[in-house]
């Protein structure tokens, strides 16, 4: 049975009702964390930690209370109360009042991880996750591998909990303000986890919170430049923040939407505009019509003069970007995107020019279209890869075998019985341009 969120003041309020003897009594807390919790009852916060070695003292009391005491009351109120040590900006820096959390030169996770495994307190979760991801941002050689495991097992949570995510994303905007972080949340899947939940019906302006901060992370992890755009494509994140910028409720939305694509659009700044994945995304977003979106916006009046900036300069970018990416480099982008869409370069026109080019990489885009092959994704995107991968067969020599070699003639065999319509119709003329030499002549 869950315990019912509460605010910091109950958190606080409940302190009188706690016997810190009692847990000493039973094994639970020394002698020396009792004699430390005792002391800070009536004293300022400044007072408790103005002293090192009795600063010292009570942290490590609050935390052995955080990780030892089944008390949920004496939880909530340790937590508040290590999260306050955190935030007294009156006591010193950020690094000193970190400092009474290390001992030894290291920083003992465990607490907070176990304030986070019991999944019935909310508010001890959100807490613990917070505070954890202060410490970590400060402390440069701490472990936190098993606490990106826990954000992300709370961001792909399927049990639709609203209090994991609520608990998580503060948590990661905190954390993800540092390199490293962003390095290992982005190794864990992170741009996927996010993504998915920016996809999720529902976010409208009650929750607009919810996605400034799931939108803060994807800003973040735009820094890491032509690194991430790969995730950031195949994701589907462009299609999403492009979305976004379109139709958010709120400005800050929109705002930390612009600047992560600004981010992703100027990583090719230095190379070929349609070159890598950098330059795949500045394409993704052109394909979006974000171009024509933000020749809309440019008129508008913004709050904050910094959303101007940022619609002039990726709109500048795009528009470059567009002039000098070529025909085979926008359909790669689109290939790479997932995101197919009938258009100019799937014709037989466009294979009739390009179809050599795509030998590229050991055949890379072949490989990408025989994955959107799986007859559960969308049907537009499956029936356009069938009638690539026939276009190809047609015009590369010994594109047959090459289809074949790849898996791609038994994916589209299976197909010719799928319930859609037409991507039985477009299975079926592909498999017919595998098996008949003179296609033109039967169509």
């Amino acid at each position: 049975m869950s315990v019912p969120e509460i605010t910091r003041d109950v958190a606080l309020g409940q302190y009188g009702a706690i016997d810190w003897p009692s847990f000493g009594r039973v094994g639970i807390l020394s002698a020396a964390d009792v004699a430390a919790l005792k002391a800070a009852e009536d004293a300022p916060l400044d007072y408790s930690l103005g002293d090192g070695a009795a600063a010292r003292a009570y942290v490590a009391a609050l935390l052995a209370v955080v990780g030892r005491c089944g008390d949920v009351a004496a939880r909530q109120y340790a937590l508040t109360r290590v999260e306050d040590v955190l935030l007294a900006e009156d006591c010193g820096s950020l690094a000193d009042r970190v400092a009474h959390f290390v001992c030894d030169g290291a920083l003992d996770a465990a607490p907070f991880l176990c304030a986070l495994e019991r999944a019935d307190d909310a508010y001890c979760a959100r807490v613990a996750a917070s505070s954890l991801a202060t410490l970590l941002t400060v402390v440069e050689d701490a472990d936190g591998d098993a606490f990106v495991a826990w954000l992300c097992e709370q961001l792909a949570s399927s049990r639709g909990e609203r209090s994991h995510v609520r608990a998580a994303v503060p948590a990661l905007t905190i954390l993800l303000r540092v390199a490293r972080a962003r390095t290992a949340f982005a190794a864990h899947g992170g741009v996927g986890y996010v993504t998915k939940l920016l996809k999720k019906p529902g976010h409208d302006s009650a929750n607009a919170q919810l996605l400034y901060e799931l939108t803060f992370c994807l800003w973040a992890l735009s820094f890491g430049g032509g690194d991430v755009s790969a995730d950031f494509l195949q994701c589907g994140s462009v299609a999403v923040l492009c979305d976004q910028v379109c139709a958010a409720p709120r400005e800050k939305v929109v705002r930390v939407s612009l600047a992560t694509l600004r981010n992703l659009a100027d990583a090719a700044k230095d190379g070929e505009p349609g070159d890598g994945d950098a330059g795949g995304a500045a394409a993704a977003m052109i394909k979006c019509g974000l171009v024509k979106t933000l020749k809309l916006l440019k008129d508008k009046k913004w709050a904050d003069p910094d959303v101007a900036d940022d619609v002039d300069a990726l709109h500048k970018r795009l528009l470059a970007n567009y002039r000098e990416l070529t025909t085979l480099e926008r359909y790669a982008a689109e290939v790479r995107s997932g995101d197919l869409a009938w258009g100019l370069v799937h014709t037989d026109k466009f294979w009739r020019e390009n179809a050599r080019a795509a030998e590229a990489d050991d055949f890379a885009l072949i490989k990408l279209l025989v994955q959107l092959l799986d007859g559960d994704r969308d049907p537009t995107v499956v029936s356009i890869a069938c009638y690539d991968v026939g276009e190809f067969v047609r015009f590369y020599p010994n594109g047959k075998a090459v289809v074949k070699h790849l898996g791609a003639k038994d994916k589209i065999m299976a197909l010719i019985d799928h319930e859609d319509p037409e991507i039985q119709r477009h299975a079926l003329q592909c498999v017919s341009k595998i098996l008949v030499t003179n296609w033109e002549f039967c169509n």
